[in-house]
């Protein structure tokens, strides 16, 4: 049966299907790249070590890249390194796209280093995709309608080992990486630590992305009885220059405008200036740690606490304005999901609480205005907030009676924004963000408005149903959220000086509330020998859209979560085994997400959005990928479609489709047992096409001039040398 035995742990409600697998001589076990849905609820696919291993890419930097082939994925990059994605699930922006690390919302919003550029992938082991309905006992964090992105650590092994791999390409691309496992020690414990270096230059202008990247990591994780414990710590320096984008007018000429970029010498003009190259740059460094404690309480009944803890400093630099601004970032983030799991016959009861604080930003509380020599003009803002707080109580429960596996979730989320108040900076010096709040009082005070807590209730619901050995279908309902647009605490200031009162901009701040989407999917499974086939449908109603609309009662706007749009589409997985030496897999997908009506913009004229589609969102993609091993090299080649997308939501202005071809060929010799040398060759973007990879674009831009085009990478080449000992 495809989904009737639950895993005794309950992680996942259903046995996921076993695909027909390719033996190679000389290679481990491989899998399909691109993997069928399961779970009762939601949409949930999960690519394993293998697929990471080659579509994670040489740098091994972006689980983002790793996930690309699934059925609904946009993922689009302004470099070959995965160090500037953007990323769309079913449509949907990245804004607060659940990113997690062993089901832990480590990084909040705001700028500095998210999950997607924070982790070595070769310290994960798998990562699950789950769209549409989420799970009550995950998707936690600042939001998860857009999808939930779950990376799973690769374990400390039983026995000593070490990698060490070194990896060179285009663009003075350079990546060493070493990780040691020590085995068993003592008889009760485990660990490895792990370290990588990655550095390449843009492949178009000046500077580095990314710019000598270190990465430390460790893990340890043991056992006594029946007492499980683990423990994970991270620490990242992430250094880059950024990407000038393009005019649309420039995109009609990329053969000659793809390689614009930012200025490579000062001129000493602060209009020409501000768009020097190291001026437009960001520079990080994250901590994290974060871990497990089981403790059983019962044969049957088992207490799991999974703290974790984040702390994010650096700068973001922006040129704007014929100056510099100096975004000033130093924040933490820490909290906790307990949680009670009650083994039943052929299912789980999970019992749970998540608890989460972090400090601004976002939105921003501390920049500073740089002239273009450098120098420190004046503060642009000095804002002291509280924390952001998140509580959220729940009940999930999964069981299989008979050939049918039900599944259902309560989450109760309180979320609470935080109070800000911002300070007159006429005569405060170049000092730090501490000292400066220091020198600040009462009669200093521009804005001062408070927080306000909202209420969510969040169920879920699913079923999936074995017809026969090789049928299953599901189906499933859940309600997702995002947060506020706290955009509109960035621009609070503005607002007080267009004249408004206390009471007014009270009321602004807490006219924001949170983005919700009612989800509904159905899909099908089907197994005969040698091949799937995976199609799903889904729907999604889209409340409180952020848009930035005009107020007749305040004469001018700002942003409100007064929006609707929906989604709506089908997706198909598909794979087929020749023999044990090729196999192949097929994604595709259709959507359409779009306003249910017209929305009014922040002139006061209204946008016809109604029934278009979004900016940036492509109505068809289509992926392909294979296997073929000759002779003991694999050779793995991947196609990639990206259907026609618009510019601007009245759909007058467009980017065309393009495809893309990558290319991996490797080779593993095993010296011994768990000893190998691998040998690995790439490249990206073979055919070397021109085209437009992203439309940085709001969702309800017009025009074809508000939103900027980034050109994607050019034919770029890797080449890798492992060895295991």
């Amino acid at each position: 049966m495809l989904t009737s035995l639950l895993v005794s742990s309950g992680i996942c409600a259903g046995e996921e299907i076993t695909l027909p697998a390719i033996e190679v001589e000389g290679q481990k076990e491989g899998e399909f790249a691109i993997q069928p849905a399961w779970s009762a609820i939601g949409t949930k696919e999960r690519v394993d070590r293998g697929t990471i291993e080659v579509q994670g890419g040489a740098e091994q930097i972006s689980p983002y890249k790793a996930i690309s082939l699934q059925p609904g994925v946009d993922i689009t990059s302004k470099d070959a390194f995965g160090m500037e994605i953007s990323h769309r699930i079913r449509g949907k922006s990245n804004r607060n796209v659940g990113e997690l690390l062993e089901g832990l919302p480590l990084k909040g919003i705001g700028p500095g280093v998210g999950l997607s550029t924070m982790v070595d992938l070769e310290n994960i082991e798998a990562i699950s995709l789950t769209k549409g309905a989420v799970s009550a006992d995950s998707g936690f964090g600042y939001g998860n309608e857009s999808g939930v992105v779950d990376m799973h650590v690769r374990r400390p092994l039983d026995y000593a080992h070490a990698t060490l791999t070194q990896g060179f390409g285009s663009e003075d691309f350079m990546r060493s990486y070493a990780r040691l496992d020590t085995g068993i020690l003592g008889g009760i414990a485990r660990g490895f630590v792990s370290a990588s270096y990655t550095d390449a230059d843009k492949w178009k202008g000046k500077g580095q992305s990314p710019d000598a990247r270190k990465n430390f990591a460790f893990g340890l994780s043991g056992a006594v009885q029946k007492f499980e414990a683990e423990v994970y710590g991270i620490y990242n320096e992430d250094n880059k220059h950024a990407y000038r984008g393009l005019s649309y007018e420039q995109t009609r000429n990329l053969s000659r405008y793809k390689d614009f970029d930012y200025n490579t010498r000062l001129t000493g003009d602060s209009s020409q200036d501000m768009y020097y190259y190291d001026y437009n740059r960001q520079s990080f460094e994250t901590y994290t740690i974060f871990g497990k404690l089981g403790i059983p309480v019962t044969q049957n009944l088992k207490l799991t606490v999974r703290p974790y803890y984040l702390k994010d400093k650096g700068h973001s630099y922006t040129g704007s304005q014929n100056k510099v601004i100096d975004w000033i970032v130093d924040h933490d983030t820490y909290g906790a999901v307990f949680e009670l799991s009650h083994a039943i016959d052929q299912g789980v009861i999970k019992l749970g609480y998540w608890y989460q604080q972090d400090e601004p930003p976002g939105p921003p509380t501390s920049r500073k205005y740089l002239s273009t020599d450098g120098e420190f003009l004046s503060w642009e803002r000095l804002v002291k907030g509280s924390n952001h707080k998140f509580k959220s109580p729940y009940l999930a429960a999964e069981k299989t009676i008979g050939n049918a596996t039900l599944g259902a979730g309560l989450k109760y989320l309180w979320m609470t924004s935080p109070d800000f108040t911002s300070y007159d900076t006429t005569d405060l010096g170049d000092v730090s963000y501490s000292e400066a709040l220091s020198r600040v009082g009462e009669d200093d005070v521009l804005v001062d408005v408070k927080g306000k807590t909202y209420e969510l209730f969040l169920p879920s619901v699913g079923a999936s149903y074995d017809f026969t050995p090789n049928l299953s279908v599901r189906a499933s309902y859940g309600k997702n959220y995002e947060t506020p647009q706290y955009s509109l605490g960035s621009a609070i200031i503005q607002y007080y000086k267009k004249g408004l009162t206390d009471e007014e901009l009270q009321d602004v701040w807490h006219s924001i509330k949170p983005e919700v989407s009612h989800n509904f999917d159905l899909g099908l499974n089907y197994t005969h020998g040698s091949w799937f086939v995976a199609p799903t449908l889904y729907y999604s109603l889209v409340k409180n859209v952020a848009l930035n609309c005009y107020d007749p009662e305040l004469a001018f706007s700002y942003w409100q979560n007064v929006g609707e749009a929906h989604a709506y589409g089908a997706e198909m997985a598909v794979g087929y085994t020749f023999n044990r030496y090729f196999n192949t897999s097929v994604s595709l997908s259709y959507n359409r997400y779009e306003f249910t009506e017209d929305v009014q913009s922040s002139g006061g004229t209204t946008i016809h959005a109604k029934g278009h589609q979004l900016p940036n969102v492509p109505k068809f993609m289509a992926n392909w990928t294979a296997n073929l091993d000759m002779k003991g090299f694999r050779f793995t080649p991947t196609v990639r479609y990206l259907g026609k997308r618009y510019a601007d939501v009245e759909n007058e202005y467009s980017v065309k489709s393009h495809v893309v071809v990558d290319l991996t060929l490797s080779r593993r010799f095993k010296l011994a047992e768990r000893r190998a040398i691998t040998l690995v060759a790439s490249v990206t973007n073979l055919l070397d096409e021109d085209y437009i990879s992203i439309i940085s674009a709001g969702d309800t831009s017009i025009g074809r001039d508000a939103p900027t085009y980034y050109p994607g990478a050019p034919r770029t080449f890797f080449a890798s040398l492992q060895f295991d000992f």
